[in-house]
Formats: C-alpha cells, structure tokens, sequence
C-alpha cells in the first residue's frame, strides 16, 4: 500500500459519509400545522383529525398548539385531514366558522418547520375572529 492509499480511502469514506448525512437531512419525515393565538381572548375551538371524532380545546392568548403526523416512509407527504372549527363572533353572540389547514412536509416536527394558522382579529371589524394561515 503507498503512503497515499490511506488519505485518499479516508477522504472518500468523508465524502460518502457528507453525501448520504445530507440526503438524510433533506427528508421530510412529518407533516405539520400549528395554531397560534394573535388575540387578546381564550378562544375556544374543536379540531378533527381524519375520520376521528371532534375534540375540543382552547387556546390561551399568545399560544400555539402543533399538530404533527410522522410518515410511515420519509418523504411520504401524506397526512389525515384536519378540519378545526371555532366561534369567530368575540362579541359574545355564536358564529361558527370552519376551516380545513393544510399541513407542510417537514424534517422536524415544530412550529418553525410548520404551515402557521393565526387566530386574529378581524380586520375591519375587531368584533370578529378569522383563521387564517401567516406567511
């Protein structure tokens, strides 16, 4: 073997073990949403997953709630439905909204690496909560 053999296995073994790490990082392995509160009330919601049933929840002001489905196989990109729905009247009357979010695909499953719905006031009428998804 010559004294070069060894550096440049070495510096193939590198080469091979940076290519498939990046691969690796690249993969998405969850779907995800999250849901933060821009108001100044508990709003009080229901989300269904899928088929499952409704499940109530609320959401204190300036809180989030993530939710995360992990893929069966990396960069699967396929997650249940959800479907929330809340009382966008904050004038104390009921006016049921509904929305479906959309989640992204994702390597991690935190609100940085998600698709983000806001609870906001509405802005022509402060009387009204929209749901709307923020850049």
């Amino acid at each position: 073997m010559t004294k070069f053999a060894v550096p440049i296995a070495l510096g193939i073994a590198a080469a091979l073990l940076c290519t498939v790490t990046a691969e690796a990082a690249g993969n998405k392995h969850y779907g995800v949403v999250c849901l933060k509160n821009d108001t100044r009330a508990n709003i009080a919601y229901s989300f269904k997953l899928g088929d499952s049933g409704w499940t109530s929840r609320f959401l204190a002001p300036g809180d989030r709630w993530k939710f995360s489905h992990r893929y069966d196989i990396s960069n699967e990109n396929s997650s249940p439905s959800i479907h929330v729905r809340y009382d966008a009247d904050a004038s104390g009357r009921k006016f049921s909204q509904s929305k479906k979010l959309e989640r992204r695909a994702a390597v991690g499953d935190t609100c940085q690496e998600a698709n983000v719905y806001a609870f906001q006031y509405e802005a022509a009428n402060r009387s009204f909560i929209t749901l709307e998804r923020t850049p």
